[in-house]
């Protein structure tokens, strides 16, 4: 997400692009990572997310059984170190507790324009074998008033392959997110 954020730092200090429509595409953990960047952020645009998890604390914990280790202690202490580390608890940085907070935005300096939303497409593998489809549909679930959609694909966790015969979806979504924000005035 701090990557995220400074990127998006970077190219609103490029001449003519301090308004340009951002969007935001992350895949598992880095689609994680722009949930977060836009819940904290006023001026993205839309995001997509490929195949994230809902919570880090079950993406770890699924980890951890699939390698025979005990969640107490070992697992428990794995997870509290890990959130050491990074500087976050799990719980704040959640893709199921960011989505929400990715809601209605106003970029503009001044703010007088109305406020729109910042869509969020869910793109997720139904045969995910390593994040399943059931958090994506617990993270739909989750939105609260954030505009997001989910679309369940045939695939996996890999979805690079599927993302050619998709591009006219995300096109789409994509087209309808800044068609909005350009009719709502904030470009």
């Amino acid at each position: 997400a701090e990557d995220t954020d400074a990127a998006i730092d970077w190219v609103r200090r490029q001449a003519g692009q301090e308004l340009a429509p951002i969007v935001l595409m992350g895949h598992s953990v880095g689609a994680a990572a722009v949930l977060l960047s836009a819940s904290r952020r006023r001026d993205v645009a839309a995001v997509v997310s490929l195949s994230t998890f809902a919570h880090p604390d079950g993406m770890m914990r699924r980890w951890l059984t699939s390698k025979g280790i005990p969640f107490f202690p070992l697992g428990w202490y794995v997870l509290r170190y890990v959130e050491h580390v990074i500087g976050h608890r799990f719980k704040d940085i959640a893709p199921i507790h960011t989505l929400p907070q990715v809601q209605f935005k106003d970029i503009a300096p001044i703010h007088t324009l109305p406020q729109v939303q910042c869509p969020v497409l869910l793109v997720h593998g139904r045969e995910d074998p390593v994040i399943p489809a059931s958090d994506a549909q617990r993270l739909l679930a989750s939105r609260g008033n954030t505009p997001a959609v989910l679309h369940l694909l045939d695939g996996e966790h890999d979805l690079s392959r599927h993302l050619d015969s998709e591009w006219p979806r995300l096109q789409a979504f994509l087209g309808q997110a800044i068609h909005h924000r350009n009719s709502a005035g904030s470009y």
